[in-house]
C-alpha cells in the first residue's frame, strides 16, 4: 500500500452517477483516483475523461498492481461486484463497495470470508447509513432522550424509477431495485437500534415484487415493520423510533432528494431538531478511511451486509409461505 501522503483509488465500474459523486468525495478527503477499471474499453475512456483519472483498465489486476493504489471503490452493477472484490482481496487492497455486494447471502459471505482471510476491509457505501440525521437518531437513542426503545417504522413509497446512470444500458430492473431497498432497510433497522433481526413475517400482495409489508422481531423484544412500495404516488418517507417516553421521527430521508427533517416528540409537543446538513459521500469517504485504522462504529462492513441479505430472504420467503421465519442463529 502506497506510505504517501495521497493514497491513489481505484474506481471499478462507471455506470452510476453515484461514481462521479464518490470521485468528487475521494478527491475532496485529499486522496486521488489513479484508474478507473470497466470491462467495455470505451466505457472506461469516457468516464476517465469526463473525471480526469489518468489511467484506465478493462481488467482488475492490471489497476491493482500500480504500488500507488491502496484503496479500491466498487461501483459496479451487482453481477461484476464479485469479480472486483475478489480481485482487489488477491491484491490486499482495502475495499469500498456500493451494497448490497452480492444478490444473495451466500455469495455474500464467502466474500466476506475472502476478505477476512486477506486481512483487508470491505466496507459498504450506505447513504441510509452516512445520513446525519440517521447519525443523531441513533446517538439520541443511546442517550436515552426517548427512553426504553419499543418500535421502529420505516416507510418509504414512489413510483418505480431506475437508478441514475451515465448510460440507458445501465437501468436496473425492478427487482433488483427492491432488493436493494429491502437490504437497506433492514441494514438501517439494525444500525438505528443496535438489535438484530430474530425472526420476521411477510403481507403477501398477491405474487406483486412491487410492494411489501414485513415485520420483524429484534433482540430484546423490539418491533421493527417496513412499508415498501413501487406502486403509490411518492409520499415522504418515514423512520420512526418508538420508546417509552417519547419518539424520534426522520421525514425525506430516503427519497434520495435533500437531508430530510427530524423531529422529536415528547408528550404532546413536537420539537424539530436542527442537524447540520454533510455531503454523505465525503461522510463516508472518510468513514471508511477512519475504518482502515481502527474499528468503526457506524460504518457498514461486509457482515453486516450478510445479516441484511439473510434477513431480505427470509422475509421473501414469509412472504412466499405466509408462515413466520425464523432467522439463523450467530
Amino acid at each position: 500500500m502506497s506510505s504517501t501522503a495521497k493514497a491513489g483509488w481505484s474506481v471499478m465500474g462507471t455506470g452510476t452517477i453515484a461514481a462521479e459523486q464518490m470521485v468528487a468525495a475521494i478527491r475532496s478527503a485529499g486522496h486521488e483516483p489513479l484508474w478507473v477499471v470497466s470491462r467495455n474499453r470505451e466505457y472506461a475512456n469516457s468516464f476517465s475523461e469526463d473525471m480526469k483519472i489518468p489511467q484506465t483498465a478493462t481488467e482488475p489486476r492490471r489497476a491493482l498492481r500500480d504500488p500507488s493504489v491502496g484503496f479500491v471503490y466498487v461501483g459496479a452493477t451487482r453481477e461484476r461486484r464479485r469479480h472486483y472484490i475478489l480481485s482487489a482481496a488477491a491484491a490486499r487492497k482495502h475495499i469500498l463497495c456500493d451494497g448490497p455486494i452480492a444478490q444473495n447471502s451466500r455469495v455474500a459471505t464467502a466474500l466476506m470470508q475472502q476478505c477476512q482471510k486477506a486481512e483487508i476491509i470491505l466496507a459498504l457505501n450506505l447513504p441510509s447509513r452516512s445520513s446525519t440525521i440517521h447519525q443523531t437518531m441513533r446517538r439520541l437513542l443511546l442517550e436515552g432522550i426517548i427512553g426504553s426503545l419499543q418500535s421502529l417504522l420505516i416507510i418509504r413509497a414512489a413510483p418505480f424509477q431506475p437508478s441514475p446512470a451515465r448510460r440507458s444500458d445501465e437501468t436496473d430492473a425492478l427487482s433488483d431495485i427492491f432488493l436493494d431497498v429491502s437490504v437497506e432497510d433492514i441494514d438501517l433497522a439494525r444500525f438505528l437500534t443496535g438489535r438484530d433481526p430474530v425472526e420476521v413475517t411477510a403481507l403477501p400482495n398477491g405474487g406483486s415484487r412491487e410492494q411489501i409489508a414485513y415485520a420483524a422481531r429484534l433482540t430484546g423484544d423490539v418491533v421493527f415493520q417496513a412499508y415498501e412500495s413501487f406502486t403509490t404516488a411518492e409520499i415522504e418517507s418515514a423512520v420512526i423510533l418508538a420508546g417509552d417516553h417519547g419518539a424520534l421521527i426522520a421525514h425525506g430521508t430516503l427519497n434520495g432528494k435533500g437531508s430530510g427533517t427530524l423531529t422529536r416528540r415528547l408528550g404532546n409537543r413536537n420539537e424539530l431538531i436542527p442537524v447540520k446538513d454533510r455531503d454523505p459521500h465525503r461522510v463516508t469517504i472518510d468513514g471508511f478511511l477512519s475504518s482502515v485504522v481502527r474499528p468503526s462504529t457506524w460504518i457498514g462492513g461486509a457482515y453486516d451486509n450478510v445479516v441484511a441479505l439473510e434477513t431480505a430472504e427470509a422475509v421473501a420467503a414469509a412472504a412466499r409461505t405466509r408462515r413466520t421465519v425464523a432467522i439463523r442463529s450467530r
